[in-house]
């Protein structure tokens, strides 16, 4: 059978033309079924109760996210988890321990900022649990509802902050605090807390509260959680981190430093490229 050479040329293009069409297709296809949305929330998970020995403390190291470790002063093991966080590449913020409005006395470890303590004793108890929190770039508060709401003490926390250029975590722990207040006043970077993931040790209520945080970061854009180590929380913790970390990123999020979230508040075009 003969077939002119115009009838070739055209079979040739129409082949072509299908062979591209398939390529074009199947590239399309690739990227419609990858595993990671593009960022649209930015989580910062911030870890509290180091420096006591609770267990948790070896996993927590292994979680392949940025973590920010809240470590106590004048515990027995303070300085060894900040040197341990610090080389796992962990960020590190004081957790000073605050009366709280009920609670026991033995959760505050030694030298807690209570209402009845001078501003210079309070001076002082942020500047050596500075002194035992190397690496510190923050602070945030344990327990404290009692004095988070006193504004000459909280003063005098957050001046010592100014001082060395770090900034504040309230971790909301009652149902008011004036720090947001005086940080403002003070020029003080203030962050605070949007979930806590273990108010229960059930792994499914932790799994909820994953699943909260990165929702408040998509809608918000994003979104501050505090865990811990210890009888509060622990392994069980940071097993649902783990475990949960790569659904969260295919949704949208990004981990972060707590640090960080103060650029991605002033929508810091060169840190978001």
């Amino acid at each position: 059978m003969y077939i002119s050479k115009k009838a070739l040329w055209s079979i040739l293009i129409v082949f072509i033309i299908i062979v591209g069409l398939v390529i074009f297709s199947l590239s399309l296809r690739k990227k419609s079924i990858s595993t990671y949305a593009p960022i649209k929330g930015y989580v910062a998970i911030v870890i509290d109760d180091l420096g006591g020995n609770g267990e948790g403390i070896d996993e927590l190291m292994k979680v392949d996210i940025p973590i920010t470790a809240a470590i106590m002063p004048f515990l027995e093991a303070t300085e060894s988890d900040a040197e341990k966080c610090n080389d796992a590449g962990l960020e590190i913020i004081l957790h000073i321990p605050m009366e709280p409005e009920h609670g026991s006395p033995s959760w505050l470890g030694h030298r807690p900022i209570t209402i009845n303590k001078t501003n210079e004793e309070i001076r002082k108890i942020v500047e050596d649990g500075l002194r035992e929190v190397k690496y510190a770039k923050g602070m945030n508060n344990h327990m404290g509802s009692k004095v988070m709401k006193d504004k000459r003490i909280i003063k005098e926390v957050l001046k010592v902050a100014k001082e060395n250029n770090m900034f504040f975590l309230d971790s909301l722990t009652g149902d008011y605090s004036v720090a947001d207040e005086i940080a403002h006043e003070l020029e003080v970077i203030y962050f605070s807390r949007d979930v806590f993931l273990d108010n229960s040790t059930s792994k499914n209520d932790i799994e909820k509260s994953m699943k909260k945080l990165g929702d408040i970061a998509l809608k918000k854009g994003y979104a501050i959680g505090i865990g811990h180590v210890g009888g509060q929380g622990g392994r069980i913790t940071i097993q649902v981190i783990d475990e949960m970390k790569e659904q969260l990123k295919a949704n949208g999020i990004e981990f972060v430093y707590l640090s960080e979230i103060e650029k991605i508040i002033n929508k810091d075009e060169e840190y978001l490229k």
